[in-house]
């Protein structure tokens, strides 16, 4: 397996990626498509890579529902060698509507390390962080 090394950014330090979608069910698979790849050049397991893909799915679900009408769905993705946090967030003009035993909500805390939901100054954020379960390898080794 070839892991990252000390030519890449995201080895040793935090990398982010921000990217903005229109609000609307039919743009989530791009989020849930670089949610798999920041994972997969991580070095994740499959399973962490699926997981992590699931999440970004179901939270861009939730704040897709309560977005105001014509708004963009802001997401950046903070990765370190062994996590990604994810942060979502669209203009809404009511709190989320976060059931914390709703099944979308279940899966949420299920598949991520930590999540939490606020809504503030008029945008319904959603936070993820997904560790891998295997430790980060050491820097420059090939296996």
């Amino acid at each position: 397996m070839t892991t990252l090394d000390d030519r890449s950014p995201a080895a040793t330090t935090t990398a982010q990626v921000r990217m903005s979608v229109p609000a609307d069910s039919a743009f989530v698979y791009v989020l849930r498509s670089t949610a798999a790849s920041m994972a997969a050049r991580l070095d994740f397991t499959l399973d962490d890579i699926e997981d992590l893909r699931i999440a970004v799915g179901e939270a861009a679900a939730l704040l897709v529902a309560s977005a105001t009408p014509g708004a963009d769905l802001e997401c950046t993705f903070a990765v370190t060698p062994g996590e990604v946090n994810v942060t979502l967030s669209t203009p809404s003009d009511v709190p989320l509507a976060v059931v914390t035993d709703s099944f979308a909500w279940q899966v949420l805390t299920t598949l991520t390390t930590s999540c939490t939901s606020t809504h503030d100054a008029g945008f319904a954020v959603v936070n993820l962080q997904v560790n891998s379960i295997l430790p980060p390898e050491p820097q420059g080794t090939v296996a």
